[in-house]
């Protein structure tokens, strides 16, 4: 997509624009952004459910508005927010019924079984949990073998378990080639699973590359993760170096201890790993883990534009747009 742009239908302004993006076979890009950013917009757009009022958009090298609305939507898989599966169908004859009115030749178990339902695919929808149900709207999306998948918040109302489940099944389809876009307005979820974000604020795609590098050229904070058993380890020497250091609450049973560690200067390096190992060592301790945390998303949208992070996510007024400069990050960077 170059220079995309698609005013909002309900509201007055630009909605998405100035929007330039390139998505290669095996891609997961993370599409992260507040509520009422554009995500969906531009998802939408993609799909071609809603035609851009101007920009170029070209898929497998050919200009979309060229090759015609359903030549694009036979290589391009949606996955709506929250879709509801409710009656006494079954995922299989839902999948068939929607395989013959495409007049494709896709198996329906073969889907149900890449997406996780085979055991249910005879039971009534109204059985199905949430996680099966996106599951399910995941395996319509998925017909035709698209080359481009969309997905719009697809880990809403999943819990942990089925979250980790989904983002496995998301690598696989990678793996096989598709080339994945998923919506988020949590950037913990997305950083697990995607190779690059591209972070998106009032219509504006205003930084894009590697997580980690986009925080390293936008000069944020560092976070560190410590966790631990047995006595707490002495920390201050970090402090001297202006590290704060912040208690949090454990989150297993095997943790006595966990503290988040904020480097305002500088960033972590390898080599810091091994000197906390050896201070939670010396207390008598064991370390349960150590991991880097990303930047809070209001925290990236305030460094990209300059506002307060705690103001950086409310509605303007009309057509009112913010000033902002879009960074771009190379993964040889």
């Amino acid at each position: 997509m170059r220079d995309g742009m698609r005013f909002w239908r309900r509201k007055k302004g630009a909605g998405v624009h100035q929007v330039n993006m390139r998505l290669e076979a095996g891609d997961i890009v993370g599409l992260i952004g507040p509520n009422g950013g554009g995500k969906t917009t531009l998802l939408h757009t993609i799909a071609g459910l809603w035609k851009p009022d101007s920009g170029s958009f070209r898929v497998l090298g050919r200009d979309a508005q060229e090759a015609g609305r359903r030549w694009v939507q036979r290589h391009i898989g949606f996955m709506p927010e929250q879709v509801v599966w409710t009656g006494s169908s079954t995922p299989r004859q839902v999948l068939e019924r929607l395989i013959t009115m495409r007049g494709g030749d896709d198996d329906a178990i073969k889907m149900l079984r890449l997406v996780g339902l085979r055991s249910r695919a005879d039971s009534p929808l109204d059985s199905l949990s949430q996680g099966m149900e996106q599951r399910m709207t995941l395996a319509t999306a998925l017909l035709g073998e698209p080359t481009i998948l969309l997905l719009d918040e697809p880990m809403n109302g999943l819990d942990p378990v089925a979250q980790a489940a989904f983002r496995g099944l998301l690598r696989q389809l990678a793996d096989r080639g598709c080339a994945i876009i998923v919506s988020s307005h949590n950037l913990n979820e997305m950083e697990r699973v995607v190779d690059r974000v591209a972070i998106m604020n009032r219509g504006q795609l205003v930084a894009s590359g590697p997580m980690a590098d986009v925080e390293r050229r936008l000069a944020l904070e560092q976070r560190l993760l410590l966790a631990g058993s047995g006595p707490k380890p002495d920390l201050s020497l970090l402090t001297s170096e202006g590290v704060i250091i912040e208690e949090q609450e454990t989150r297993s049973v095997e943790e006595d201890w966990r503290y988040r560690l904020i480097r305002r200067a500088g960033r972590w390096e390898p080599g810091d790993r091994g000197l906390l190992t050896a201070a939670v060592e010396a207390a008598g301790g064991v370390v349960q883990l150590i991991h880097p945390l990303p930047a809070a998303l209001e925290d990236l949208l305030g460094a990209v534009t300059g506002q307060d992070p705690e103001k950086v996510g409310l509605e303007l007024e009309g057509d009112e747009l913010v000033p902002m400069r879009t960074l771009e990050v190379d993964d040889d960077e």
